[in-house]
């Protein structure tokens, strides 16, 4: 997709499980934060399909992009809080480690974290190969078994975000580390791409 046509477009959206927290003590400085941002095998009720992430997705977007922004609330606006220092991509997701940045909104970020305030890790993607079965009954208020169901295989990934809004079971951040010392969720409508393929399904 071009940068233009993202940029009209948007980014897909996806936010995960409300996050958990400790604390380890180190001797550099700097804060540090240790999470899951993405997990695989596991579907996700986008509202009117069923999504699931897995293995290898962002190998290609990780390995070209090695310095993924954390941002706050998908902020593109503002400075991003930190940077990724390490990823660790395997079977049950993406999980990652960020160097926060020294500013007073990034730390006070991390402290939200730290006192379970800010309980969400959310991603920035770009879908570019899926993987869909449709449903013969689709029906979404008739629960999951009358959804159709996509499988990403490829996408760019594109920002994590922290995010005080859960809604996933499966992403937590399990480390914030000091160096040195009824929900409703939002929901995004797919690229034309994917709307495409999906009414095609319907048709048939």
């Amino acid at each position: 997709m071009s940068d233009l046509l993202l940029s009209v477009r948007g980014p897909e959206v996806r936010t995960y499980q409300e996050c958990q927290f400790r604390d380890v003590d180190a001797s550099a400085s700097g804060r540090w934060l240790e999470g899951r941002a993405v997990p695989y095998d596991t579907w996700d009720n986008v509202g009117w399909y069923l999504e699931q992430h897995t293995l290898g997705e962002f190998t290609r977007s990780i390995t070209e992009h090695p310095n993924m922004p954390l941002l706050l609330f998908h902020n593109r606006k503002s400075w991003p809080i930190g940077v990724v220092h390490e990823y660790r991509d395997n079977s049950e997701g993406l999980d990652c480690v960020w160097r926060l940045d020294g500013s007073d909104e990034a730390q006070r970020a991390a402290q939200l974290a730290r006192d379970q305030m800010l309980t969400g890790l959310s991603i920035g993607f770009v879908p570019i190969r899926s993987d869909w079965t449709f449903a013969d009954d689709w029906d979404p208020d008739e629960g999951p078994e009358h959804m159709d169901r996509v499988v990403r295989l490829e996408s760019r990934l594109l920002e994590v975000s922290l995010t005080p809004t859960p809604a996933f079971a499966g992403a937590q951040v399990q480390l914030v580390r000091s160096r040195g010392s009824d929900r409703k969720i939002s929901r995004p409508r797919p690229r034309a791409q994917e709307v495409e393929a999906w009414l095609k399904g319907r048709a048939r």
